[in-house]
């Protein structure tokens, strides 16, 4: 019985528990290093808003971080292997990696970094100088000494200078403005929930004594809300930036969260993307290490002429026309076939677009045949191999061999160049006939 055979994969739930940490340390390591460049961007941006000067330090800033984003996707995409201590391996080097970009980006971005806060410094000095000598000239329409106080005590007032005082109401002060830098801080974030937010809006309009002490015990809980949405937020575009990457479609999300329990639900299904995409991942390389045990060294990624979500897999040996097409649906089915290969393996690039052909009759059928008989004693032994990587196959489905089941792996390209060389042949052949017709009748 080795026609085509199709069974359903299924990992222990020891490797498949050991694929999800692994997974979850990548995501985490890669979301942390995510925040840190995050973070600094957005604090060096925020200093250069309203500053034409350190627009141009902006704009490289912007360059520098969005290039050291798109390395940690790049150069830290985690591929489960066939051995654990592989995969654990190649873990602890995304991790390392990741903080390494990050580590990167702060050094690179310390010297614009200088430059933003050098041109504020020099923008905010120019302005105060600006404002005082207004106010001087204004003041030299009065007394001048009144004039000089009113300009000094006018120009010093906010945050130049402030009179010390031990009584109760200026510890108040004091702490009405703490509250209100913190709750200012929360209502510039983008991470703040939206309940919180409208919550800061309605209190801080009038800060007075009462209110903020009243919004001093709320702030706590806000500023952890938005620590966790931040937390969410990295890990949130940290999976989507890996899904995208490996060309794995999903739905679009809000650009922001309501609740921390609806951006756990987005990551929650982002994640699951990703551990399919993972089990798939370690499924592939366990099936290409038992096919390469089994003498099949020579493997290559095509896409099927027909939408079948999953992996195609072609094996074959070196100056062999014979090999196996390996089909590993998403929802874990494999189905392990004999296939010809009228180039070769080694004529296949991978990512070819390939289409299923019956093979021409005579010899090659019946080479087909043959191979289809040595593959069933070899099948039981690719799923005793399965197996010890910790992967159950449950077969489904055997058929024995048969001529229908003869088919030849042909580019889609060859196939419809073939395909177009044949019609215009025919055509020719219609009008040579037509024109023979014509003479025939023209002599009679």
């Amino acid at each position: 019985m080795s026609g085509p055979k199709t069974s359903q994969l299924e990992i222990e739930r020891m490797i498949r528990a050991q694929l999800e940490a692994l997974r979850s340390d990548v995501d985490h390591g890669r979301a942390r290093a995510r925040r840190r460049i995050t973070a600094l961007l957005n604090e060096l941006l925020d200093e250069a808003e309203g500053c034409a000067e350190a627009d141009e330090a902006a704009a490289s800033l912007r360059q520098l971080a969005a290039a050291a984003l798109a390395q940690l996707t790049a150069e830290c995409a985690f591929m489960p292997a066939a051995a654990m201590a592989e995969s654990t391996a190649r873990a602890e080097r995304c991790t390392t990696r990741a903080a390494a970009i990050a580590d990167a980006f702060e050094r690179e971005a310390r010297p614009l970094a200088e430059r933003i806060r050098r041109a504020r410094t020099q923008a905010t000095a120019a302005s105060d100088a600006r404002d005082f000598a207004a106010l001087l000239a204004e003041a030299a329409k009065e007394s001048a000494t009144t004039a000089a106080v009113k300009a000094a005590r006018s120009f010093m007032a906010d945050e130049h200078c402030k009179i010390a005082d031990d009584s109760d109401a200026s510890i108040a002060h004091d702490q009405a403005q703490e509250v209100s830098r913190r709750a200012l801080a929360l209502i510039a974030s983008p991470c703040t929930l939206p309940a919180d937010r409208v919550l800061l809006l309605e209190t801080t309009r009038e800060l007075g004594p009462e209110a903020a002490a009243q919004l001093a015990l709320l702030l706590p809980t806000m500023e952890s809300n938005a620590a966790a949405m931040a937390d969410l937020v990295a890990l949130i575009e940290d999976a989507e930036a890996d899904l995208g990457a490996q060309g794995i479609p999903f739905a679009a999300a809000p650009g922001t969260f309501a609740t921390l329990e609806e951006a756990a639900g987005r990551l929650e299904a982002l994640r699951a993307f990703q551990l399919q995409a993972d089990r798939n991942t370690y499924l592939k390389a366990c099936i290409d290490a038992v096919m390469a045990h089994h003498g099949y060294a020579i493997a290559r990624s095509v896409t099927m002429g027909r939408d079948l979500a999953g992996t195609h897999r072609l094996f074959g040996r070196a100056d062999a026309t014979e090999g196996l097409h390996a089909f590993v649906s998403d929802a874990g089915d494999l189905m392990l076939q004999v296939a010809g290969l009228p180039e070769g393996i080694e004529a296949v690039a991978d990512g070819e677009i390939m289409a299923m052909e019956p093979a021409p009759a005579g010899t090659r059928t019946e080479r087909l045949l043959a191979d289809q008989h040595d593959f069933c004693a070899v099948y039981d032994e690719i799923a005793d191999d399965l197996a010890a990587f910790g992967i159950t196959n449950a077969v489904r489905y055997k058929a024995a061999p048969g001529a229908v089941f003869c088919r030849e792996m042909r580019t889609v390209a060859d196939v419809e160049a073939e395909t177009a060389t044949a019609i215009a042949t025919n055509q020719t052949g219609q009008r040579k006939r037509r024109h023979s017709g014509n003479a025939a009748r023209e002599m009679s």
